[in-house]
């Protein structure tokens, strides 16, 4: 499925750590399937101021009135047929750099313009050090249930790991579990 666009927002602090480590595994299956167009975004870094809920973006702006880095990151998620959401588990939900962004995907306005979201796959990726199950993600996944629902989007996948043991790429049945799902994904499943 070569022209599958695949756009992953990696929100972790730690270029090395579990949530990327786990999300590379997902994207080397995507890559491995065929898929060219695959977009790796850091979030820790960017710019990106959090919504003031000013609903300026719901009048005449297209998306935002903050300049900021997140206004590549709203063509880049039009754009996408599969995001996959990377994110460490902190406090019992995702962490900041992952909500800001979240947040400001209301300036893609659904109610004027749902086809920006629907029919779009998402990916989550979630790590965590509270052993199984870990009730931090299953918080987030309750909320990316809704937010899916409310937007005609799909969840395609659910990888988790708990990092209590060892760092993931230490486990190779996980990084062989998160290659295969980006290969099913990547071939159309």
């Amino acid at each position: 499925m070569e022209r599958m666009n695949v756009l992953a927002l990696q929100s972790s602090p730690r270029k090395d750590g579990n949530t990327v480590t786990l999300a590379r595994a997902l994207l080397e299956g995507l890559k491995a399937a065929g898929v060219k167009q695959v977009n790796e975004v850091f979030l820790d870094g960017l710019d990106i101021r959090a919504c003031t809920n000013c609903d300026a973006c719901l009048e005449d702006e297209e998306f935002c009135v903050f300049d900021d880095d997140m206004q590549p990151l709203y063509r880049q998620f039009i754009e996408a047929d599969l995001v996959v959401l990377a994110t460490p588990i902190y406090w019992w939900n995702i962490n900041t750099q992952l909500k800001v962004v979240i947040d400001r995907l209301y300036g893609l306005d659904f109610a004027k313009h749902p086809e920006r979201y629907q029919g779009k796959k998402l990916v989550l990726v979630f790590t965590h050090q509270e052993a199984h199950p870990c009730s931090g993600a299953e918080i987030a996944r309750k909320m990316f249930d809704e937010i899916a629902e409310y937007t005609e989007m799909t969840i395609a996948g659910d990888l988790r790991y708990s990092s209590d043991e060892k760092h993931v790429r230490g486990v190779p049945e996980k990084l062989k579990e998160a290659r295969e799902l980006g290969l099913r994904l990547g071939k159309g499943g």
